[in-house]
Parts: structure tokens; C-alpha cells; sequence
């Protein structure tokens, strides 16, 4: 062994022992201090503050150093287990609460006071035997102090974001408010506080924004966030009274524009949507539904009136306006109904158009229908148009009526027609006679022409067989027939055979007579042939086979040979020729009703 050697084992043994000797030290230093942490954890112990000595005891049990009193030590923490328990869970509450408030993690907070509460239930229960140490022990962490710090750090933060929010106009994010709801309201000062800071902050954020929506002829968006805001405050069992009234005033103001700008569309639009509001937020009336009942209602009864007073396109105008309130679809169509019953040429053009029409007449509830239309145009077609039940129109017409005819009237036959078949009546200027006639049968395959001719007139008689009043039955213009001699007939019975009416022969009312019978038919009308002598206006005085007698009628009489139609009532004397030396001669007067 060199001398080197011996040297560095020498060394190395004395550096061995001089550790030996520290860590017999530090073992006896442990040693002592074990015991003496027992002595002082006993002291704190006696004294009854257990909080002390757990934390003794608990260094104490941690050394082990020395075993000294093992079973005392775990007898007393077994004992203030409770102590410990507390310390415990207090301090991983004031580790998370710290993390929570330095992560701005505002969800990681409230679970914290949540677990705070239900530790605090938990070990101030009747039944814990250490129950009065947990106030102490609380208080030693802060912890309750520090939630109210980091708790009015969040309020400045959430108040700040609502600032932000009206800024930028954003409605989508109101996480706001429910985090300000969710702060305990302790942190407040007491629930009346935190309802009352609340309230105030909410309704000046709520009504900015609803009426910044408002102002932007955002309606519809200021009504569905209004609602949302209503569902959303009373899920939370929070009063906010002022969105239903914000709203409310709101609504009231622009539906009023709508009534002095004379809007009714925009103002059912509107009120329509007032109305999905109120419904979804599951109240019933309103003041502002009051109002808008009794504008639709004035707006109805003024298109009432406006019907009544023929001024249709107006009323339709309003109802139409209107239907996006409420059903109007039947005032809608009773008012065109009505407007094509006061207007019937609306009819016939809504079946065609193109043709100008004159003569134009209608109704309404005939002929198996809602409404009809008669007329004619330029070129004589005769036209008839009716509104079925369903609301669909038919059109029909005739080019039988002769085109150079001038048409005084087209009408309806009203002793022709019946309740589902019209017949319309043309009444046109005649060259020989008072009036030219043609009457139309409407048909569902068309119409047929009944009849035509030229007479003074005519009548429908009971068996619908017609009297017609001197009509020209010459030259083959009546249908069916003529007199077979030819000229004028005074009366004519015309009888329907089939589809059309044809002459059936004279109808005479009178009794031929020669003027020297006429005294043996007083009262009676008849017929006779008679030689006017001397004439005038008014007056006459014919003679025959040396008989006089006096003609009187509104007729101007001139001299020469007449056929008399009349009526013999009366006689009178007069002188013939004026000569008044003579004997005046009775002579028999004739009413004249028409001459021949």
C-alpha cells in the first residue's frame, strides 16, 4: 500500500464518521422536536383549541424519527379527524377559487361556492361533533373574503360586456345577464340589492336595444327578442316588466304611423305580428290588442260604407289591405259581387274582353247564378253572361239580330224567362212600326232566338202565347206565318212550336159593322168604313147614305173614305153644314181608337 493510498481511506473513514455523527445529530434534532410537538400539540389539546393541535399532531404523526406515542397521536387525530376534513377541503377551495378568478373562468367560480356551500352544510351540521371549528377555520383561509373579491371582479367584467354588446348592437349574446343573475345575491349586499343594481342595469340595456331595433324597422326582431327576453327572465324567476312594456310602446307607435299614413296593409302586417307575440308569451289582450280590434274594426266598417256607396275598388282595396289580419276572402268577394251587380259590363268583360259593350244590365241571385249580365255591342251581337255559384263565369251570345237594326234596349223577358232559363228582349227602331222585337232563350248549349218582328207592340199572355199589336206580317218577317192576304193585322196570336214562336192567326177585338148599324151597338167596339166630309184636328164629321156621324179622337181627320175602329157611347144634335135656320139632326158620336 503506497502512501497515496493510505491517505485517501484514511480521508474517506473520516469524512464516513463526520456523516455519521451529522445524521446521529439530525436524528436526535427529529427526535426532540417529535417530542416536543407532542408536548405543545397536548398543551393546545388541553386548552381546547383542537384546531392548533391537529396541525401539531399532524407534524408529530409525520415524523418518524422517533416512535413516541404513537397510539396517543393517532387516538387524537382519529379524534379530530373532523379538523382535519375541514382544512382540507377548505384549502383545495381556496387553491380552485384562486385559479377560477386568475383563468377568468367564471363557471370554475361558481362551482366553487357551490362545493363552498355544501361543505359548510356539511360540517356545520347539528350532528358534527367539531361543528363550531368551521367558522374558524374559514376564516384562517380567507376564503369567503376572496370570493367576494373575485365575484365583484366578474360583476365589473359582465357589466363592461353588456356596455360592448349595446355598442356593437349584438342581440345573440346575452350570457351576460344570466352570469350577473347567477352571483349569490350576498355578494350584492342581499337579494333586494342584487334585484334592484339588476333591474336597473337590465331595463336600460333591454329598452336601448329593443328601441335601436325598432328605429332600424327591425319590428319583427324587436318582437321575437323581446319574447325570448320574457321566457328567458321568468325561467329565472326574475320580474322584468319593462320588456312587455317597452315592447308594448314600442308596437303602439309604429302601428300609429301605420293609421296616420293610411297603411292598412302595413298596419295588419304589424298587428299580425303584435298578435304571434302575445300568443307566444301566453297572455290573452293587451291595450295595444285593444287598439288594433278597433282599427281593423273602423277599417272594416269604413269598406263597408264605401260598398254601400257604390265605391267598390276602394273597399276591396281595404279589405285586401286587411287580409293579412284576418280572413276578409268573403267581403272580399261580396263586395266584387256587389260591384259587378252595380256594374254588370265587369262581367261580361271578365268573359271576353274585346267587345265594347252598350245596353249593359244585370243582377244578382237569378237564373242559377250569383249574377248576370246582359248587352249587346257594335254589330249587334247579343250577349248574356252569368257567375255561377262557384264563382265561374259563362258567356254567351247571338248574331242573329240583324246588324243594321238601331237597338233602343236589351232587356230581360221577365214573363218568358224562368228561374234557371232568361230570355232576353231586343228592342230595336222599326221603318214601319213602333219597334222592332227579338227575344233570345239562353240555353247551357247556347241561344236560341224565340222570335222576331216588327209590330206597335206585344204582350205575353197566360198560356205564354203572344199578342201582338198590329204587327207586319207581310213580306214573311214573321216567323211561322203571315196573314195570308197580306198588309197589317191589328192584333196577332203568336204560339211557341218548339224552339221558336210562329203566327197562329188574327186576334180581332171588334165587330165589322156597315155605319148605318151603328146606333144597334152601343157600347161596343167595332169596325166600319166611312166617308169623312169634313175634317180636323180632333174632330169629324163623316157621312154615309146620307146618316151622319161624328168622329172624336186624338187624330188628325182628313176628308175622305177611313176605316174606324171605335166605340159608339153617345149621340148629339148639331146642325149640318153650320146651318143653324134648319133643324138640327141627332147624330151618333164614335170614340175613334185607331183608324185603318
Amino acid at each position: 500500500m503506497t502512501m497515496k493510498n493510505a491517505l485517501t481511506l484514511r480521508n474517506l473513514y473520516i469524512l464516513l464518521c463526520a456523516a455519521a455523527l451529522v445524521l446521529i445529530g439530525v436524528k436526535g434534532y427529529d427526535m426532540n422536536r417529535k417530542i416536543d410537538w407532542v408536548a405543545t400539540a397536548g398543551q393546545y389539546y388541553d386548552r381546547k383549541d383542537l384546531i392548533n393541535a391537529e396541525e401539531w399532531y399532524q407534524k408529530a404523526a409525520a415524523n418518524r424519527s422517533i416512535r413516541y406515542k404513537e397510539d396517543l397521536i393517532a387516538s387524537r387525530l382519529k379524534e379530530l379527524e373532523p379538523i382535519t376534513s375541514m382544512r382540507q377541503s377548505l384549502s383545495r377551495l381556496d387553491r380552485r377559487a384562486e385559479t377560477a378568478a386568475r383563468n377568468r373562468d367564471f363557471d370554475g367560480l361558481m362551482n366553487v361556492y357551490a362545493d363552498l356551500i355544501a361543505a359548510k352544510k356539511k360540517y356545520m351540521a347539528a350532528i358534527q361533533p367539531l361543528a363550531a371549528y368551521y367558522p374558524k377555520i374559514s376564516a384562517m383561509y380567507g376564503i369567503s373574503d376572496d370570493l367576494t373579491k373575485d365575484f365583484k371582479q366578474f360583476q365589473s367584467l359582465f357589466y363592461q360586456q353588456a356596455k360592448d354588446q349595446l355598442a356593437q348592437g349584438d342581440v345573440n349574446d346575452n350570457a351576460f345577464k344570466w352570469n350577473l343573475l347567477a352571483i349569490p345575491a350576498e355578494f350584492y349586499g342581499g337579494a333586494e340589492a342584487k334585484s334592484k343594481q339588476l333591474s336597473g342595469k337590465f331595463q336600460s340595456y333591454d329598452e336601448a336595444l329593443t328601441a335601436r331595433m325598432a328605429g332600424a324597422g327591425q319590428y319583427q326582431n324587436m318582437l321575437d327578442w323581446s319574447l325570448s327576453m320574457m321566457t328567458e327572465y321568468k325561467s329565472r324567476s326574475f320580474k322584468a316588466n319593462w320588456v312587455k312594456e317597452k315592447a308594448d310602446s314600442l308596437a303602439r307607435t309604429l302601428l300609429t304611423k301605420d293609421v296616420q299614413g293610411d297603411q292598412a296593409a302595413n298596419f295588419a302586417a304589424h298587428a299580425k305580428m303584435y298578435n304571434a307575440y302575445m300568443a307566444g308569451a301566453g297572455m290573452k289582450q293587451s291595450a295595444v290588442q285593444d287598439y288594433i280590434t278597433r282599427q281593423i274594426g273602423t277599417w272594416l266598417k269604413s269598406a263597408d260604407r264605401k260598398v254601400k256607396n257604390h265605391k267598390y275598388e276602394e273597399a276591396i282595396a281595404i279589405y285586401q289591405a286587411l287580409s293579412g289580419y284576418e280572413d276578409t276572402e268573403d267581403k272580399i268577394k261580396a263586395a266584387q259581387l256587389a260591384w259587378t251587380v252595380h256594374d254588370p259590363v265587369r262581367l261580361l268583360q271578365s268573359a271576353d274582353p274585346s267587345p265594347s259593350y252598350d245596353f249593359v244590365s244585370g243582377g244578382a241571385d237569378r237564373f242559377g247564378g250569383k249574377a248576370y249580365a246582359i248587352g249587346a255591342d257594335g254589330s249587334n251581337t247579343v250577349y248574356f253572361t252569368r257567375m255561377n255559384s262557384d264563382e265561374t263565369v259563362q258567356g254567351y251570345s247571338s248574331h242573329d239580330f240583324p246588324q243594321g237594326a238601331a237597338i233602343r234596349k236589351v232587356s230581360i223577358e221577365p214573363s218568358l224567362s224562368t228561374g234557371s232559363t232568361p230570355v232576353i228582349l231586343v228592342e230595336a227602331d222599326s221603318t214601319t212600326r213602333k219597334a222592332l222585337y227579338a227575344a233570345y232563350e239562353v240555353r247551357e248549349n247556347g241561344m236560341v232566338q224565340l222570335f222576331q218582328f216588327s209590330a206597335d207592340g206585344y204582350s205575353v199572355q197566360s198560356d205564354k202565347s203572344l199578342l201582338v199589336t198590329n204587327p207586319e206580317i207581310g213580306g214573311g218577317s214573321v216567323t211561322g206565318g203571315m196573314d195570308a192576304a197580306g198588309g197589317t193585322a191589328s192584333e196577332a196570336i203568336y204560339e211557341r212550336r218548339g224552339d221558336a214562336y210562329e203566327f197562329a192567326g188574327i186576334q180581332q177585338d171588334f165587330t165589322d159593322i156597315v155605319a148605318t148599324d151603328l146606333p144597334s151597338h152601343p157600347g161596343e167596339k167595332v169596325r166600319f168604313t166611312i166617308y169623312i166630309v169634313q175634317g180636323g184636328q180632333g174632330e169629324a164629321l163623316a157621312e154615309m147614305e146620307g146618316s151622319y156621324i161624328k168622329l172624336r179622337g186624338n187624330f188628325q181627320f182628313t176628308e175622305g173614305s177611313v176605316t174606324v175602329i171605335g166605340t159608339y157611347n153617345e149621340s148629339e144634335e148639331m146642325y149640318p153644314d153650320g146651318d143653324q135656320t134648319v133643324e138640327p139632326v141627332n147624330v151618333p158620336v164614335v170614340d175613334v181608337e185607331r183608324l185603318e
